[in-house]
């Protein structure tokens, strides 16, 4: 069977190269491909362009990526000093958001990912999460990696019959959360704290959009639980894939 083709987006960056310092480039970490990959995926990145509906057009399945703040001004509030924020990639990631939607595309929404969902649905964003023993300020490198909390998962959502329990330890690399819920979105799963860690659709669209990063989580056990996500997923981009191929077989 044909694997199903997922887009994933970019995060624009400065880099040093062969032909000068602080080239722009649109980058992605490897881990993002790499379970998508494991669990029968063919994957292409997306950086910020045009031509989002034709891109759509060709799509089973859509991973936004994390990376920098939304600029705070898509709902209301000022930008922070000592920000940078990408409005191409903001545009163009709601507008992904807005078709795929549309079109009842498969996403799996990462970190920034979910919060792109959320600000595209109308809702808001907390823009400093408030400190707490499971949400401690923004640290750097190894320790950022290594922090974990736990959360709790609604029975009965897709987030738990993707994991099969209700109860799991997430990684932390997030400053921001859910604020204002959009309409059309629930809340699946929280850390002790009250902070939304995973949102779903309530219309049935294969939505799930979590706050951490499953594609961070490397170590053996974890990297073998985050990947019954990445195969749900997958698994949901390959029955659209087979349903749009029969329907254009109808249609010829």
């Amino acid at each position: 069977m044909t694997r199903p083709y997922i887009g994933i987006t970019t995060w624009r960056r400065s880099v040093d190269t062969d032909l000068g310092s602080a080239r722009p480039v649109h980058s992605l970490g490897i881990e993002y491909a790499a379970p998508l990959e494991a669990a029968g995926a063919a994957v292409v990145l997306l950086p910020p362009t045009g031509g989002v509906d034709e891109v759509l057009d060709r799509l089973d399945g859509l991973v936004l990526s994390g990376g920098q703040d939304v600029h705070p001004g898509r709902y209301g509030e000022p930008p922070q000093a000592g920000k940078s924020y990408d409005d191409a990639r903001d545009e163009y990631e709601i507008a992904l958001v807005l078709g795929a939607k549309k079109r009842g595309i498969p996403v799996l929404a990462i970190c920034r990912g979910m919060q792109v969902m959320n600000i595209a649905l109308g809702g808001t964003l907390v823009v400093d999460v408030p400190r707490s023993e499971h949400h401690r300020p923004v640290r750097e490198g190894a320790e950022q990696l290594a922090a974990r909390h736990p959360i709790h998962v609604a029975e009965g959502s897709r987030m738990s019959a993707a994991y099969g329990v209700t109860d799991r330890t997430v990684n932390t690399i997030h400053h921001q959360c859910v604020g204002v819920l959009a309409p059309g979105l629930l809340p699946v799963a929280w850390a002790p704290d009250g902070i939304v860690e995973a949102i779903e659709a309530d219309d049935g669209w294969p939505l799930w959009a979590v706050q951490w990063h499953p594609e961070k989580m490397t170590g053996p056990d974890e990297a073998a639980e985050e990947l019954s996500l990445f195969a749900h997923f997958v698994a949901a981009a390959q029955e659209r894939a087979v349903e749009v191929a029969t329907a254009e077989k109808g249609i010829r």
